[in-house]
């Protein structure tokens, strides 16, 4: 059982920092890279990400629910991370588009693309496998690691600016394309099913009224604090979106910082989100959750006025601290929560009601916000002063928890 328990954690560390790495490249590096490579206009950059979050979260729903019906995981993570990385380093061949326009609709396409294999294998079916492996005294620790993964990931990307300065985007694209097929691979034969997953022969009408019955209004009612969780996570997230997606461009441009240097910007604050984190899935495992969502948008806003304030390097990294632990304390917790609270007998249909809440929506609202305030102002601080703005609004569903309950 320890042999079996210490191979399923490696495997859970090693699948979720490789496809955070995937993950960090497509929401920074594909950004930058249309950016320079195919036009400074920034409606590329929001359509990529609006379409790949619809996307990610209708194959979350689909896959998520075919795999709970077929009662397997492995084979959908497995071979979703070898193509996965194909169309990683795919993403190049907008290079070869006759003109800015197609060539910025390719990288679009081909990003989509990407996003359907990606959240095959990650979104709907890693996230359900590490449920099915968990329970309630666990699941706020697994989670936790699950989300050091971004950490893990930003760590070894932090050199991604430096490849790229030194040998170009496509060096570093095919690269990690190759890493994340040949990794994948090779762990995701080490994936044993989790013991209470089985194939599930009591649902086998149509997908898509499948998908439709987790937002019913019994379905809402049976799941209510479920439903609040992610949408403060939600709220927040869309916030966060406002910037993150031109994070990037900001550093290079408003700040004046290499693209080397940039990645290095929110180093300062790795420690202290791994403190955040661990602190968030020790809260959930006792009981304890509400207190990290309630101090997250906090720090939040802290951290996004900080940023916008100054552009003194010192403060900016000290921005990032409450700005990032905030944002991780709020993914940790939510998604733990989200997880004790999660039907048993539909873990994988309801990782697609998470990616409707923390993804979609997030990605299509966050960018377009982001791309509107840079066609009216520049690339300027006023995106991160509405991405506080926005994520001190996930206090409106936290207030209608109710106080002597806690999840």
């Amino acid at each position: 059982m320890s042999g079996k328990r210490n191979r399923n954690v490696l495997v859970v560390v090693v699948l979720g920092v490789l496809g955070q790495i995937a993950w960090g490249l497509e929401n920074s590096w594909f950004n930058t890279y249309t950016y320079d490579a195919i036009t400074t206009e920034t409606w590329p950059i929001a359509l990529m990400n609006g379409a790949s979050a619809v996307v990610a979260t209708l194959t979350t729903f689909l896959v998520g629910i075919y795999s709970d019906r077929v009662g397997k995981r492995k084979p959908f993570i497995r071979w979703g991370y070898v193509i996965w990385g194909v169309f990683t380093a795919a993403i190049l061949l907008g290079e070869v588009m006759p003109n800015t326009v197609s060539a910025a609709l390719a990288v679009v396409v081909i990003d989509c693309v990407m996003t359907f294999f990606g959240s095959t294998a990650y979104d709907a079916c890693y996230n359900a496998w590490t449920t099915d492996i968990s329970d309630e005294r666990s699941r706020g620790k697994i989670t936790a690691i699950v989300q050091m993964a971004p950490l893990a990931s930003g760590v070894i990307l932090a050199g991604a600016g430096a490849i790229i300065d030194q040998f170009g985007y496509h060096v570093f694209f095919i690269g990690i394309g190759a890493l994340v097929s040949l990794v994948g691979l090779i762990i995701g034969g080490w994936i044993t099913e989790g013991d209470s997953l089985r194939p599930d022969e009591t649902r086998r009408g149509n997908l898509v009224e499948d998908v439709l019955s987790a937002f019913s209004k019994e379905s809402r009612a049976s799941n209510r604090e479920l439903f609040l969780v992610l949408a403060a996570f939600c709220i927040l997230s869309c916030g966060f979106q406002v910037s993150y997606a031109y994070e990037m461009i900001y550093a290079n441009n408003y700040l004046g910082v290499s693209k080397t240097f940039a990645t290095l910007l929110t180093a300062g604050a790795l420690p202290f989100i791994v403190v955040a984190s661990f602190t968030g899935g020790k809260l959930v495992d006792s009981g304890k959750g509400r207190t990290g969502l309630f101090v997250a948008p906090a720090l939040f806003l802290i951290g996004s006025i900080l940023h916008g304030v100054s552009k003194n390097i010192v403060v900016v990294i000290v921005a990032r601290v409450f700005l990032y632990v905030g944002y991780f304390l709020m993914t940790v917790t939510a998604t733990a929560m989200f997880k004790n609270l999660t039907p048993e007998e539909s873990r994988g249909r309801f990782e697609g009601v998470r990616m409707v809440f923390i993804v979609m929506v997030p990605m299509i609202v966050g960018p377009q916000i982001g791309s509107f305030l840079i066609d009216c102002y520049g690339v300027a601080p006023v995106l991160y002063f509405v991405t506080g703005l926005i994520g001190v609004l996930a206090y409106l569903p936290l207030l209608k928890f109710s106080m002597e309950k806690e999840i």
